[in-house]
């Protein structure tokens, strides 16, 4: 009897197992999947690095001596303000320098720390810079987001188009473009332009950076 019941439930134990089978095939078939989603996700993610990379060795020769590095901190509540990068001063970073990617500039070196710092982007309330505009100068700044320059005279020529420059009348390095003339409008009293800038620069979408840290 007790031969028999071992036989019966090695009956049922196999028949169990051939039931499962597919289904552990199926489990086994959907792991390979998913490791080669993963594989494939991350050679992506790295081919997109790479590229990335690729660009921002690509910026523009000029006179400043140049420090790389990549954004580790933006801050989702301050999206527009400001991000923080990976080098510092021990890389010689300073106060007020120039930050740029490939496309053009994206702000200002606002506090430096020994590893990081923290750099104003144009669309921070609180930057300021002098900007240049064919022939005219006047400063950039930003309201709700959106880049602005104001200071020049009605006189002026401008066309929508206009390249936006740095000045070069500070320390910041001049003939770094910045962006392109969006829309002209006048102030209140009618005495001065009101110029909405369109960035060159994707600023929603920042990755690497280079920092013009000093003259050559």
């Amino acid at each position: 009897m007790i031969k028999k019941n071992w036989f019966i439930i090695a009956l049922l134990l196999i028949f169990l197992l051939f039931l499962a089978k597919d289904h552990l095939t199926g489990f086994a078939s959907n792991t390979d999947d998913l490791q080669k989603f993963i594989y494939d996700h991350k050679l992506e993610y790295y081919k997109e690095e790479y590229i990335k990379m690729q660009n921002i060795l690509n910026i523009p020769e000029c006179d400043y001596e140049v420090t790389y590095g990549k954004i580790i901190l933006r801050d989702i509540y301050e999206f527009y303000d400001e991000i923080t990068i990976n080098v510092g001063t021990n890389r010689g970073i300073k106060v007020q320098d120039l930050v740029i990617n490939e496309l053009g500039v994206i702000g200002v070196v606002k506090e430096t720390y020994k590893n990081y710092s923290i750099v104003e982007l144009l669309t921070n309330q609180d930057l300021e810079l002098s900007v240049r505009v064919a022939s005219s100068y006047g400063i950039l700044s930003s309201k709700d987001e959106q880049i602005i320059i104001k200071n020049i005279k009605l006189n002026e020529t401008i066309k929508v188009g206009d390249k936006v420059v740095t000045s070069g009348l500070t320390s910041i390095p001049k003939d770094m473009e910045i962006g392109t003339i969006k829309e002209i409008k006048k102030d209140n009293l009618e005495l001065e332009y009101i110029l909405e800038v369109e960035s060159l620069a994707h600023l929603e979408d920042i990755n690497y950076v280079a920092v013009l840290t000093g003259e050559n």
